[in-house]
């Protein structure tokens, strides 16, 4: 996309991810992640704004905890989400997926 307005690279990936927030508990999957954020697929976006606790496990059984705001929705596909909680050896890890 040339209006592509990312600040870091993404990653193609489908991992499972448990996610609550605006008193929602759900558990769907991400299909993208880069240093900053990640993309959910799910028919029922939160709002964008909402705060979200997220747990999922990367390659290689990696656990990570981390939590975001939603910074935009696409109805019926999914939501991306903001990092704005991500512990600095969470992010190395990411960071070393954006390399293969």
């Amino acid at each position: 996309m040339d209006n592509d307005k990312r600040r870091a690279s993404r990653s193609g990936l489908l991992i499972e991810v448990k996610y609550e927030g605006a008193g929602v508990r759900a558990q769907t999957r991400i299909s993208d992640i880069s240093l900053t954020g990640v993309f959910v697929e799910t028919l029922t976006p939160l709002p964008a704004g909402a705060i979200v606790k997220m747990s999922f496990s990367l390659p290689g059984g990696y656990p990570v905890e981390a939590e975001g705001i939603v910074k935009h929705i696409q109805p019926g596909i999914g939501m991306g989400i903001e990092f704005t909680g991500l512990k600095p050896e969470d992010a190395d890890y990411i960071r070393g997926l954006e390399k293969r």
